[in-house]
């Protein structure tokens, strides 16, 4: 049987030129392959000191983290890399969709029907 790393997903590196969202799809495909999509989807929450309970998973949920932010960094090129080096996956990810991701398809729609409804006033010539 293969070992973890013969498994893993290959998953093209990302510049910022390409498409960001198959690139995106086979990142999560990876993620989720390692078992910590969980850390792109939601922000790591720490246990204080009057929540004993969240706290003894703090060193679990760090490493995890860390292993999510590692795919991520080693699917981008070496220049992306260097912004993302002390984010959480969740800021990392996050980030990524606001540079990035394509809008909502409604607002899209409304963007454009909004563009084509200009008319040039007929008494400025």
């Amino acid at each position: 049987m293969a070992n973890d790393a013969e498994m893993m997903l290959e998953v093209e590196i990302f510049d910022g030129s390409g498409n960001f969202a198959d690139w995106s799809e086979q990142v999560i495909l990876a993620l989720r392959q390692k078992g910590v999509l969980d850390y792109v989807e939601s922000e790591m929450r720490v246990g204080t000191a009057e929540e004993p309970d969240k706290r003894k998973f703090k060193l679990a949920d760090s490493k995890a983290d860390g292993l999510a932010v590692a795919i991520i960094l080693h699917c981008m090129s070496k220049s992306h890399q260097k912004r993302f080096i002390r984010s959480t996956a969740f800021e990392v990810w996050t980030e990524l969709q606001k540079l990035y991701g394509v809008p909502n398809t409604e607002d899209l729609v409304s963007n454009i029907l909004e563009l084509f409804s200009f008319r040039m006033d007929p008494c400025n010539k």
